[in-house]
């Protein structure tokens, strides 16, 4: 059963690496999705309302391969992958984990070749300070 959750701003919804396979859905708020190289954080996108959030692991049961929090206070739909055949044609899944394992493996090709793109539209780099904060969340929930 889907589950609504709110998050407050600055809040980890998800750490790269978790074993969580939770759909989210973004009713209201906004996330920003990051990855985490020792203490640089790179912001990857930002997530708003109706737009998705975790269905990579969703839809292939793997790890999370990003950060997710919340930039302002939002309000989440929460959809476990128990309830894939419910809400979705057997298609529509195949689909889904085709499209995964493709995104997944450009995703390894980008990391191992080192390919950066000089700009990335819409997200701009976080500064020291927005770094550090980040940083000290990613403690506070590990421990």
């Amino acid at each position: 059963m889907s589950i609504k959750k709110d998050f407050k701003k600055g809040e980890i919804i998800c750490h790269q690496g978790d074993e969580n396979t939770t759909l989210y859905l973004v009713e209201s708020g906004e996330l920003l999705v990051f990855g985490l190289d020792g203490t640089k954080v790179t912001p990857f996108a930002t997530i708003g309302e109706n737009e998705f959030v975790g269905e990579l692991s969703y839809f292939d049961g793997e790890n999370r391969s990003a950060y997710v929090m919340a930039n302002i206070d939002s309000t989440l739909m929460a959809v476990p992958p128990s309830e894939q055949t419910e809400l979705m044609p057997d298609w529509m899944i195949k689909l889904g984990k085709n499209l995964t394992r493709r995104l997944r493996h450009i995703d390894k090709l980008i990391a191992q070749k080192g390919i950066k793109r000089s700009k990335v539209e819409g997200i701009k780099p976080l500064s020291i300070d927005e770094q550090r904060e980040i940083l000290q969340k990613i403690q506070a929930t590990k421990n």
